[in-house]
């Protein structure tokens, strides 16, 4: 090969090494990098930075110094491209993705992607929006937590267990009163005595204890209450932190640990004041009063994202396009789906907000600033 198809190619090869440094250092200089990757890959990205500039270093060396002849014993593997339509389809390959990383906009995950993936709510997923919807459906059940709703009938198989309950307490009562009419053997009745007077005594001791947390609890008592639960310290410390809030403020830095422990303390947090911030979605299944406020999840890159969120329920809800963000705040409310717990957000206060700087939020696996 003669000199000036050398100086050539190793030309475009600095061209293509200088462009992947520029793009790297302009998604690092305006903050833009967490668009792509997760916080815990950006020192990565800054090693990376420095072995692109090294190279290109290396490269433009080449093009000033030209061909050396010398023998490798590679038996020609690592030729330069002998044509000129193989080295443009080559180099177009690697041109490419620089043009489209400075002349292709920005634009963070959003409703697009989360229809392909599914929405995680509390634990659930998206297939139970429907069911959701359904129920919340009747004006009465929508505005009151489940276990509340005494006024509905309930579904076929509480009324099989009602029913059987009802059986069985007949037939208990029955027995009961049989037995009340013969008479008592003197041991049984002194035994009888007995068992009426502990209870007496320890009534008092049981009415002491407390049933479930209070916001007046110290932080250490909320602690020693909700690690009953037995989910380890970690979701113990967050669990005490924000119940002691006024209005849980559920941040970027504590919005998955803060689902992950609103999920596993449901019953608990019924009823409690709740503000967060997200992108609004809409699955099919919904009400013309429900949205999710939903955030994607970033373990390495945006490929591997997970959208996360709250089920949203107000009277205002359809006048919120899809994928604007807004803040949201509102009560918790408790609702049986399927047999299980779910919080819906019934949203007393929803306001527009710009997206923010970094759009992912992310598992933190350590102690959490809840305040911030």
């Amino acid at each position: 090969m003669n000199q000036t198809n050398w100086t050539w190619h190793y030309l475009m090869r600095s061209l293509i090494l200088a462009g992947f440094a520029a793009l790297l250092s302009y998604l690092i200089w305006t903050e833009k990098l967490g668009h792509y990757l997760a916080p815990k890959l950006h020192a990565l990205s800054y090693v990376t930075l420095g072995i692109l500039v090294i190279l290109t270093i290396v490269s433009v060396r080449h093009v000033f110094t030209g061909n050396r002849a010398y023998e490798c014993d590679c038996e020609e593997a690592h030729q330069l491209p002998r044509t000129r339509w193989g080295s443009l389809v080559i180099y177009s390959l690697f041109l490419l993705p620089i043009l489209m990383g400075f002349f292709m906009p920005d634009k963070i995950l959003g409703s697009a992607v989360a229809e392909n993936r599914g929405v995680t709510l509390l634990g659930s997923d998206a297939r139970k929006l429907a069911a959701v919807a359904t129920e919340t459906g009747q004006p009465e059940a929508a505005s009151q937590p489940a276990g509340e709703q005494g006024g509905q009938a309930a579904p076929p198989q509480q009324a099989n267990a009602q029913g059987m309950a009802e059986t069985t307490t007949g037939e208990a009562q029955t027995n009961e009163s049989q037995t009340a009419q013969q008479p008592a053997p003197p041991k049984a009745t002194e035994q009888a005595a007995s068992a009426e007077a502990t209870a007496a005594d320890t009534a008092p001791n049981a009415a002491s204890q407390p049933s479930g947390a209070n916001p007046s609890m110290s932080e250490d008592e909320l602690k020693r209450y909700f690690s009953g639960g037995g989910f380890g310290d970690f979701y113990t410390d967050i669990a005490a932190a924000m119940y002691k809030q006024p209005v849980i403020s559920l941040h970027d830095k504590i919005f998955l640990d803060g689902l992950t422990t609103l999920e596993l303390y449901a019953k608990d947090f019924a009823g409690k004041q709740l503000e967060t911030l997200g992108f609004v979605y809409r699955e099919p299944g919904l009400g013309d009063k429900q949205f999710v406020v939903a955030r994607f999840s970033v373990t390495c890159c945006t490929a591997d994202a997970s959208v996360f969120g709250i089920l949203v329920e107000s009277e205002d809800a359809s006048k919120w396009a899809k994928d604007s963000w807004v803040k949201v705040r509102g009560k918790l409310e408790l609702r049986q789906v399927d047999g299980y717990d779910m919080l819906v957000l019934k949203g007393a206060k929803i306001e527009p907000v710009k997206a923010p700087k970094d759009p992912y939020v992310y598992y933190s696996y350590e102690a959490a600033d809840i305040q911030s």
